[in-house]
């Protein structure tokens, strides 16, 4: 008996409930494997940004940004 076999068989004795767990589960299962692990450490700080900023911005205007933060 194959694996895939004994998969299923076991799945046969399954109540619904437990059976929609187990399809959520491997629906997960097949979408983490195809997304990029989240960046770690400075670089995760550039996505964070775009969600507030969607365009490139120069030093400079961030610089201007941060500075008028200080007078207020």
């Amino acid at each position: 008996m194959s694996t895939v076999e004994m998969a299923i068989e076991k799945v046969r004795h399954l109540d619904d409930a437990h059976a929609r767990q187990l399809l959520a589960w491997l629906e997960t299962q097949a979408h983490s494997e195809t997304r990029q692990p989240a960046p770690l450490g400075a670089m995760a700080m550039l996505g964070f940004a775009r969600r507030f900023h969607p365009q490139p911005r120069t030093t400079g205007d961030w610089m201007a940004e941060l500075r008028a933060g200080e007078h207020d």
